[in-house]
């Protein structure tokens, strides 16, 4: 139960990489990115993080979550757009940071408001 959310962040995360690799048609690329890059992973993100803030976890544990899930989101990005461009046009392509910051910001929300709860929770 413990890594329940961490592995199903995990199940949505590989599950969107083979919908990018071996579903999707090549017209559908706006509407993947809308509904994975704008929707469900800044969504999954934050509920992760919620969930993390509002348990008992150390802090340096707790604290290391926006780092990890803000790589995830900008290697989601980077695993299909740029893998994708890069066999397309032979070149190299770096990763986006501001996936990873926007991951970061959203994970850090979470977990404020995780822990915010936690905290009103235990004065009631």
């Amino acid at each position: 139960m413990k890594y329940s959310l961490i592995l199903s962040y995990l199940g949505i995360w590989a599950f969107s990489l083979i919908i990018f690799w071996w579903i999707m048609a090549p017209g559908d690329a706006m509407g993947y990115s809308i509904l994975f890059l704008w929707i469900i992973f800044p969504i999954t993100t934050f509920v992760v993080s919620l969930s993390v803030g509002k348990k008992e976890y150390s802090p340096w544990k707790k604290w290391l979550l926006p780092l990890i899930l803000g790589f995830m989101y900008m290697l989601s990005d980077y695993l299909t757009f740029k893998t994708a461009n890069m066999l397309a046009f032979h070149k190299i392509n770096a990763p986006d940071m501001e996936y990873f910051v926007a991951g970061v910001v959203i994970s850090v929300i979470g977990l404020v408001f995780g822990v915010i709860f936690s905290r009103l929770k235990k004065t009631h």
